[in-house]
């Protein structure tokens, strides 16, 4: 069949291993500073996981996703509730306007400091997102040419090694069963306001050609108030771009052979 992606090869999700492969983390005598990275195809569950964690580790959590930082888009991006935002200190959510431009490399220098920052407290901080590169990017010490593009050289590629000492924990799940998931987490999303936020945002001179607009849902959704799409065309476009996204991610972090995958229901 054309375009179907083998299962990744995975543990059965135990968080009481997840908890142990931790401890091993905390104890490790490294150098090096230290991260826990939660990352997965969308709704595989790593928010809900992060949270859990950065809860009993009393920590914060560092997003490695492209639209979280964009303020304003709320529903479409699947940010954290307000009250998950106040319980756990979040960084990288919401700090820019839909107009400015994000990049690789600037997630890179961000988080950078932010993750030596919350060492330097005795804390190690979770990352967790879906943007496979800007994982891999941080993990593996990119280096970046002066106009921002990626050179073919890398802190991994030069030592074998990651910037960090990390656990990488990957959450994957059934093809059918994600799938599943995603088309429940898109009709909630709709039956949340997606098409009135976006209204909203237009109605307040967010242009609907900024790079924000551009994500997954957002985009469909300005086809359908432009009069192009109907309710229901536009749901099942956003459910299939987002099952095309999932292929995606889990191709990239095929690529990415220091991810510990555990299998979740």
């Amino acid at each position: 069949m054309r375009n179907k992606i083998k299962e990744i090869p995975a543990e059965i999700f135990d968080f009481e291993k997840i908890l142990d492969l931790i401890k091993i983390l905390q104890d490790d005598n490294s150098t090096k500073e230290k991260v826990i990275v939660i990352l997965g195809a969308t709704s595989a569950g790593k928010s809900s996981l992060a949270l859990k964690l950065a809860e009993i580790l009393q920590t914060e959590i560092i997003s490695a996703d492209s639209m979280a930082v964009y303020k304003n888009f709320d529903i479409g991006t699947a940010k954290p509730t307000a009250d998950e935002l106040k319980k756990i200190p979040h960084h990288l959510i919401n700090i820019l306007d839909a107009e400015e431009k994000f990049s690789v490399m600037e997630f890179v220098q961000r988080a950078k400091k932010i993750i030596s920052e919350i060492n330097s407290c005795g804390k190690i901080p979770i990352i967790a997102g879906g943007t496979g590169l800007y994982i891999q990017a941080l993990l593996e010490g990119y280096k970046f040419s002066e106009d921002k593009s990626k050179s073919c050289e890398s802190f991994f590629a030069e030592t074998g090694e990651l910037l960090y000492n990390s656990l990488v924990i990957g959450l994957t799940m059934n093809r059918e069963n994600l799938y599943k998931r995603i088309d429940e987490r898109t009709r909630k999303m709709f039956s949340e306001g997606l098409v009135e936020e976006v209204e909203k945002l237009l109605k307040s001179g967010v242009s609907q050609n900024s790079q924000a607009m551009f994500g997954i849902g957002y985009k469909e959704v300005v086809e359908h108030l432009n009069g192009n799409l109907t309710l229901e065309e536009t749901i099942l476009k956003v459910s299939q771009a987002t099952r095309n996204f999932a292929k995606r991610q889990l191709t990239w972090y095929r690529r990415m052979s220091y991810i510990k995958f555990f299998a979740v229901d």
